[in-house]
């Protein structure tokens, strides 16, 4: 009996070293999928704010809508500048501010992972739409 457990000493030692890079591999995988979705969930909210900004200020005032979800995003995104997030108001459907048209505003966002030595930079888009009911 003291033979068989002398020659299988070093097998926990081995398990652990292969599973310890497994398990350190699953865990910056999660830790990067919840900042992206976090990311995600912050451009979504920017996004609606400048829709809401933009339906209720008079003429749709794109130049404040753009500053607001910059204002927005950047409490949460390191760099909020146009090349990494660029905003974008388009009233639908002729261009005009007026109550009955819709305004969509689109914010796209260069997303710099956080380990970005395995995985590339790529670029992600979150829109929002709404519009004043006319009475």
């Amino acid at each position: 009996m003291q033979t068989r457990w002398h020659r299988q000493r070093g097998q926990s030692l081995l398990e652990t070293a292969m599973m310890i890079v497994v398990i350190f591999l699953v865990s910056l995988w999660i830790f990067e999928l919840g900042w992206l979705a976090y990311t995600y969930s912050v451009l979504t909210d920017a996004a609606n704010e400048g829709v809401r900004h933009s339906i209720v200020t008079s003429g749709g005032d794109r130049p404040g809508t753009q500053t607001i979800v910059q204002d927005v995003a950047g409490t949460s995104l390191p760099n909020t500048a146009c090349p990494p997030l660029c905003t974008t108001v388009t009233f639908i459907p002729n261009g005009n501010a007026a109550p009955p048209n819709t305004v969509q505003v689109t914010v796209t966002y260069k997303y710099a992972p956080v380990f970005s030595n395995y995985i590339t930079a790529f670029t992600m888009q979150a829109e929002a739409e709404g519009g004043r009911v006319v009475p």
